[in-house]
């Protein structure tokens, strides 16, 4: 797999690593697109901000992003409405179209050079399944049109249309965000790892910011207590995969199970594929299921380059947004938007600052960490015996390096050439650098 980003080639934008000691009204650890959305909403609010990436802008979970904006997507409406009611479900999709207004209306500012299209979005799947997506949004309130056979190599493949959806360039996009915040008066470092939360106090390994409020954007939680997120959030592979012809592909298209989806490009277009979780063997590359799931629908189909990245899961379908845990009401989580990242960026940014200013948001209790959902404890349950069992199975590897979160011992990925932890998701390269994940500390990797 390329080790450059697909959205950043090119890209040489950068900014200072921190040095000393400074002060915030608030400090955001993570520069994705959520922790750039959230750090300009608190600078429009007039809150001095401090942001903290570990490498550069948008090197985790952002670049693996599509640039999909559409309420379809991410997590099963149907699956949604099973675990927290019609009520529950709905206000997802009310959340849903309240970033997407957000989003549509920054997209019209002044500099918003982001590559804003918009585009209809399609969503393929089996007949009985598809209706009960289609059935449960417009419970919601939304309409989704009902297809067949709309294009020659659909023949017998079913199909729902949502008009009016978007996309976008993620890297354009996010830095967008950064000029925004800088206008305003937002501080940014790069290659700052945080390495220690204390009581309103963030340190890195060369400096440190203390600001009352510090909200936690790093994709997978770097805390592990209060909200023992670890135990309810798995990571999964992903990757980007350029596509050369895209002839007749006039709209967005994916899976309703989420296997795969493709976005058209001014030439070409780009598909996404979801693989296993960071850790886990597989049998075949990233291209060769590219040509499995998608011959069907191409006619050209990729040798390569594949961009690999990683995405993050909830238990239960959910983001979690909002405080850390119910006795840290300034330490604050933005994570786990499983497969709905543009948009859950921007939901967080609207909660969190919300939260800060004192003000009441849509959605606020049903993203929290700390909802009350009986399948979400089933999930949790679930997820950690799945972690449990990765675990002792690690015990038979005796020569492999343990990763230094939790202790389990690794697995060398040969394709990517990376050390990965299977319980928790955490990468490192040959020497035990730190490339993603929980850990905030470089692996000890010992050759035999």
């Amino acid at each position: 797999m390329a080790e450059e980003m697909y959205w950043q080639q090119g890209d040489t934008r950068a900014y200072p690593a921190l040095r000393g000691r400074r002060t915030a009204d608030a400090v955001i650890i993570g520069g994705g697109l959520t922790g750039l959305t959230v750090a300009l909403w608190l600078c429009r609010a007039g809150l001095r901000v401090i942001l903290l990436e570990a490498r550069t802008l948008g090197s985790g979970s952002s670049a693996c992003c599509l640039g999909r904006v559409s309420l379809l997507g991410g997590t099963s409406l149907v699956r949604l409405e099973k675990r927290f009611g019609q009520e529950g479900a709905s206000a997802c999709v009310s959340a849903r179209q309240n970033a997407l207004y957000a989003l549509r209306e920054m997209s019209r500012e002044d500099g918003a050079s982001f590559g804003w299209h918009t585009l209809d979005d399609r969503v393929l799947g089996s007949g009985k399944a598809l209706f009960q997506e289609a059935e449960a949004f417009r419970r919601a309130g939304v309409a989704l049109e009902t297809e067949k056979a709309f294009s020659s190599r659909f023949t017998g493949e079913d199909s729902l249309m949502l008009r009016d959806m978007a996309a976008l360039h993620p890297l354009r996009y996010l830095h967008f965000l950064a000029r925004q915040g800088e206008t305003r008066g937002l501080k940014i470092f790069e290659h700052s790892r945080v390495v220690a939360l204390e009581t309103n106090l963030a340190s890195t390994e060369r400096g440190s910011v203390q600001a009352p409020y510090i909200v936690v954007a790093t994709g997978y939680p770097i805390v592990n207590t209060p909200g023992w997120y670890f135990l309810r959030t798995v990571q999964r592979k992903g990757c980007l995969i350029p596509l050369n012809d895209a002839s007749g592909l006039e709209s967005m298209l994916s899976a309703l199970d989420g296997r795969f989806a493709i976005r058209p490009l001014q030439r070409g277009a780009l598909a996404q594929l979801s693989l296993s979780r960071v850790g886990e063997k597989s049998d075949c590359s990233a291209v060769e299921l590219c040509r499995e799931r998608l011959s069907p629908y191409l006619e050209s189909l990729p040798s390569g380059p594949c961009y690999d990245g990683t995405e993050v899961y909830s238990a239960d379908g959910l983001p979690y947004i909002g405080p850390y845990g119910r006795r840290t009401p300034n330490l604050f989580v933005a994570a786990a938007y499983s497969g709905q990242g543009i948009l859950g960026s921007v939901t967080s940014a609207q909660i969190i600052s919300a939260r800060i200013l004192g003000l009441r948001c849509e959605g606020d209790l049903l993203f929290s960490g700390q909802r009350k959902a009986a399948a979400s404890h089933v999930e949790a349950l679930k997820t950690c015996c799945s972690i449990g069992t990765r675990y002792l199975g690690g015990l038979f590897r005796t020569h492999a390096p343990r990763c230094p979160h939790l202790g389990c011992r690794m697995r060398f990925n040969p394709s990517s050439r990376l050390w990965e932890c299977p319980c928790h998701g955490s990468q490192f390269d040959g020497i035990g650098h730190w490339r993603n994940g929980p850990a905030v500390h470089d692996a000890t990797i010992r050759r035999r």
